[in-house]
């Protein structure tokens, strides 16, 4: 009976660690956030997608963003959104959110400020920021540009 009644508490806990999704971090929904805050008049295009989902294209204003949420992959870590954001003639890729180092890491919040110095991971916590992508110093090809030449 005392072994039934432990499988029982053990099973209510779970269910509801697993029902707020915020206990344990792999159960949790992540949500990512790219803000532009390159000042005024300065737009800011993003591509994000995974393996599995195309987010689109987007054209920011200053201080607007773009947000998304999703489960990761519990059994397997394995969740990755990347990112090309181009600014000014500049773009540039980066992961917007990589299971392997942000599963603890953004605390289910991976918000990115995108401005003059690249894309930086906000720090909640401390304040500031924990990394920076910074931008190339070559202006490449755009976004735009891209899709129009690979477009049939």
């Amino acid at each position: 009976m005392d072994f039934f009644f432990k499988i029982v508490v053990l099973f209510f806990a779970l269910h509801i660690t697993l029902s707020q999704g915020s206990v344990i971090a792999p159960f949790g929904k992540v949500h990512v956030r790219l803000t532009n805050t390159l000042g005024l008049g300065s737009s800011l295009t993003i591509h994000c997608q995974s393996r599995d989902d195309d987010l689109g294209v987007h054209v920011l204003s200053n201080n607007n963003y773009f947000e998304w949420s999703f489960h990761p992959n519990f059994f397997k870590i394995s969740t990755l959104f990347f990112c090309k954001i181009q600014w000014q003639g500049k773009v540039m890729s980066f992961d917007s959110y990589r299971e392997t180092r942000d599963l603890y890491g953004c605390h289910k919040r991976c918000f990115w400020d995108i401005n003059s110095m690249g894309a930086c991971l906000v720090n909640f916590d401390k304040g500031g920021y924990d990394r920076c992508f910074n931008w190339p110093t070559a202006k490449i090809l755009g976004i735009e540009q891209q899709f129009e030449k690979e477009m049939p």
